[in-house]
């Protein structure tokens, strides 16, 4: 009980240190376009010392959650957690035990951190794993490290984080990955962090008791053949009628292969484009939509009202309160906007060769860099980010989309994950169609393109594009 007490203590601490104004501001800079809107009508309704005249809007665009842009880009709530992979390995190439150990920091950073955790959002798959995780017995490190890989769990419940490139990082505990994995695989719903759907469906029976029946040995040594509905083959080989496994194959079909769907249905979403990227002469301008935005101003008539020595006192104070919560929400807003803009300034910078030629030229970009080079704290460039959209040469892209990990190239250059996924997809665009390239000549053929990576990570992007395996894209 003493620790518990220690705990409500320091968050009581922390509560009284926000400044209403300052957590309203970090509200503001995270809300989505059509929510600050709503808030601003709420606040002129509720404040007769604002006041506002508004531009004609922009029409809004309308995009399915999950095809936000033209090149698709990964779901903006997982990427930040891409990042926080970079700076982990960065951090883990120097000594893995050394400096912060990831955990640690300033009472600053502390209190920033709380003021951010304290802001609500949508709940999604992450939040309730995230809940979960809070709940385990993992100490303060290995949730760290926890954290990173529920963050790389997709919409679906699938853990997107590639393993391999994690254990490759000098020094890393593999143990402890192990320990983490299998926690995160008894949560809730079941099958959640598979890397695949062969441990998807595994992780599911396995959870029903059931892993010693026919159904986990049909999923883990033939789930290829199931899905290409060969009973005899499979009958053959576990001995069992062909009957049987069609039996065997009706309860598998009642088990989910996509366990995080119940959290992330699609929807429909509007957006309207924050900033609007033009190329002229050669040049990129880039220009803040100020037209969603209401001109904000102090009422004349309540500033009349102060220097009036008639207005009683009473009035005057209330009138004074009410014009420093204005003047507060106008900066917020104002800061809100030239936030999105400077890093919408470095995006174009960084990003240039893709705005030119499209996702084969995207580097690998962090937040911690961008972070960096605007002298704020790297959870800033999350929440200005997040939910915000700008309107490019290469179509609408959500702001989130330019941050992405990447691998190095043989020949030591730095390449963004879509990247690769561009060049897999051009090789099997040209391939002979009646004899596919299988993973493991994909692997060689990007390797000859001086990208090295691994047959599963191949197999990984090629889901992500949605392109079939090549005994399905063979034509006869």
């Amino acid at each position: 009980m003493a620790n518990l007490g220690l705990v409500l203590s320091q968050e009581m601490k922390l509560q009284q240190a926000l400044a209403p104004h300052l957590f309203q501001s970090l509200e503001i800079l995270q809300m989505p376009l059509l929510d600050l809107q709503q808030m601003i009508k709420q606040e002129l309704s509720e404040n007769p010392t604002l006041e506002a005249t508004q531009e004609q809007a922009d029409e809004q665009i309308e995009i399915e959650q999950g095809t936000k842009d033209a090149e698709r880009a990964e779901r903006d709530e997982l990427d930040n957690e891409f990042d926080k992979l970079a700076a982990l390995g960065e951090e883990l190439s120097d000594s893995f035990y050394e400096s912060r150990q990831i955990v640690g920091g300033s009472d600053a950073e502390e209190k920033y951190q709380y003021m951010m955790d304290s802001l609500s959002e949508e709940a999604s798959l992450q939040d309730q794993l995230l809940d979960q995780l809070n709940l385990s017995s993992l100490n303060e490190y290995e949730r760290k490290i926890g954290e990173i890989v529920v963050g790389n769990i997709d919409d679906d419940g699938y853990l997107t984080l590639d393993v391999e490139d994690l254990l490759a990082l000098p020094n890393f505990p593999v143990e402890t990955l192990d320990k983490i994995l299998n926690i995160i695989h008894d949560f809730d719903p079941a099958g959640v962090g598979a890397r695949d759907l062969r441990e998807c469906l595994l992780l599911q029976l396995k959870r029903a008791g059931k892993e010693d029946s026919q159904e986990y040995q049909l999923i883990s040594d033939h789930l290829d053949l199931l899905g290409r509905h060969k009973f005899e083959d499979i009958a053959r080989l576990m001995g069992i009628t062909p009957d049987r496994v069609k039996e065997l194959a009706r309860a598998i079909a009642k088990l989910d292969p996509k366990p995080g769907r119940n959290f992330s249905e699609e929807r429909i979403e509007y957006v309207t484009p924050e900033i609007l990227l033009e190329k002229k002469e050669g040049e990129y301008i880039i220009t803040q939509n100020k037209k969603p935005y209401p001109k904000l101003f102090i009422s004349q008539k309540y500033l009349q009202m102060l220097k009036d020595p008639n207005t009683s006192k009473e009035v005057k104070t209330y009138i004074r309160e009410k014009i420093t919560k204005s003047k507060q929400f106008i900066q917020s807003i104002d800061q809100r906007m030239n936030t999105i803009y400077r890093i919408a300034v470095e995006i174009v910078r960084i990003q240039r060769d893709f705005f030119d030629h499209g996702v084969s030229k995207l580097k690998p970009l962090n937040m911690k860099t961008v972070a960096e080079l605007l002298e704020v704290h790297e959870t800033t460039i999350s929440r200005a980010t997040a939910g915000k959209y700008m309107q490019t040469p290469q179509g609408l892209l959500s702001m989130k989309y330019f941050f992405k990990p990447g691998i190095m190239t043989t020949s030591g250059v730095a390449i963004s994950n879509e990247s690769v996924k561009a060049a897999l997809a051009e090789i099997i665009r040209d391939e002979d169609k009646k004899k596919p390239y299988s993973d493991a000549k994909l692997v060689k053929l990007l390797e000859e393109q001086g990208i090295k990576i691994a047959r599963r990570t191949v197999a990984k992007y090629r889901d992500q594009l949605r392109i079939l395996p090549s005994h399905l894209r063979k034509m006869h």
